[in-house]
């Protein structure tokens, strides 16, 4: 008897459980997900900002290719539709990460400050990882990340090719400079510290970070570091041309 009661109890626990964790990955539509604010939007990107209070949430559909950018070193909960919010992962600050769409995606903030970041998401699905990989001389998946720059503390710019795009890693020491894109493409320029770019005819762009910047194709001038520091940002490059 008491066996049975006890069986019966798990039964009803297990249901219990697996009713919740159903309900909590109920993917929503980004632009309905108050974690993700819209910054920007056209015909090739919508960019949201991403802010995850200790503790917070969010578990988002994404129907397009995206890129990830962390803006302040954290470490979030990541998970997928159908699997267990448990995993964590590690985040420096200026990490730059690509994620192929048509998946539910969950973030958790498990510390004890908030976490920033920065979401591109691609309307044109050529912008992509698949290509073909020398390395393995066949059509494949490349990297999913920027490697982290080998020392932090000097001028770098390390990129990722996304087919018709490309994103990189720029950090420019004072009066470093940035030369204009080898093929026409349409820039966007996301600050993970603060900048201050001059361009051509004493034009300045002055942001914060997380405050993103479109430009439109045809820069001719260099981008130069006219503040007195070291500054980091994430250039994405939208070909005009993608290449075949």
């Amino acid at each position: 008897m008491h066996y049975n009661l006890f069986m019966r109890l798990r039964f009803l626990l297990l249901f219990l459980m697996l009713a919740w964790f159903a309900s909590a990955q109920t993917a929503v539509d980004i632009t309905a997900e108050p974690h993700h604010k819209l910054l920007l939007q056209n015909d090739q990107v919508r960019v949201f900002s991403v802010t995850l209070r200790p503790t917070e949430q969010a578990f988002v559909r994404h129907e397009h290719n995206f890129l990830w950018i962390t803006l302040d070193d954290g470490e979030l909960v990541m998970w997928s539709e159908g699997v267990s919010p448990v995993q964590h992962y590690l985040f420096p600050q200026g990490d730059v990460r690509f994620y192929m769409g048509g998946i539910s995606f969950g973030l958790r903030n498990d510390r004890s400050s908030d976490y920033h970041g920065v979401m591109v998401e691609f309307l044109n699905p050529k912008v992509t990882s698949y290509s073909y990989q020398y390395q393995t001389t066949g059509w494949g998946f490349g990297s999913g990340a920027i490697s982290p720059p080998v020392d932090p503390h000097v001028k770098f710019v390390d990129g990722m090719s996304l087919g018709a795009a490309s994103a990189s890693d720029v950090q420019l020491l004072a009066g470093d400079s940035l030369p204009p894109p080898e093929k026409e493409a349409a820039e966007l320029i996301i600050p993970v510290t603060a900048i201050d770019l001059k361009l051509a005819g004493d034009r300045h762009i002055r942001k914060s970070p997380g405050e993103v910047t479109w430009m439109d194709p045809g820069r001719k001038s260099d981008l130069l570091n006219a503040g007195g520091g070291p500054i980091r940002f994430v250039v994405v490059e939208l070909l005009t041309q993608p290449a075949k």
